[in-house]
């Protein structure tokens, strides 16, 4: 599977800004149960090498900021990308939707999504997606998803009158 997209800089100004050394973001992301040596942290830093899904996922928890910083991008664009801003492997999102994980993977390097009725409905509450911006990032394959109900979302702003 691809590597996905990752911004060096940022990295290196997260990790600066919090004072930690690269010896302490390898032992937290050691903590984190993800292995991990100072050289990587060295590596990712300086462009040399790429964080896998996993490293992203936790060096986004040990630098205290978002995958989407991390992936130097403002607004996800791909179904991917939203995954990863959700924080999601491509394993743990399959589970959690009920889709077998190969073809979850197929569904984002195709950008066609192959899923029914509850599966679109439980990918976009996961997601935190709109049935329209779904849409922009795939191509439907199986049943209409577009009639998907979605239940409101709640408006934290908004007081209710008895």
């Amino acid at each position: 599977m691809n590597r996905p997209p990752f911004s060096p800089d940022v990295a290196l100004s997260a990790r600066q800004a919090l004072g930690m050394s690269p010896q302490q973001v390898a032992e937290q992301m050691n903590v984190c149960g993800v292995p991990t040596d100072v050289s990587f942290v060295h590596a990712w830093e300086s462009g040399e090498h790429v964080p896998t899904e996993h490293e992203l996922i936790a060096l986004a928890d040990v630098l205290w900021c978002r995958t989407t910083e991390l992936m130097g991008i403002g607004e996800p664009r791909t179904l991917t990308q939203y995954r990863l801003a959700r924080q999601f492997t491509t394993a743990k999102l399959a589970r959690s939707v009920g889709m077998d994980t190969v073809r979850y993977e197929r569904a984002e390097e195709q950008g066609v999504w192959p899923g029914d009725e509850r599966q679109t409905a439980a990918l976009l509450r996961l997601l935190n997606l709109t049935p329209l911006q779904l849409s922009k990032v795939t191509v439907q394959a199986g049943p209409s998803w577009s009639a998907v109900s979605m239940p409101p979302r709640s408006n934290p702003g908004r007081v209710r009158s008895r």
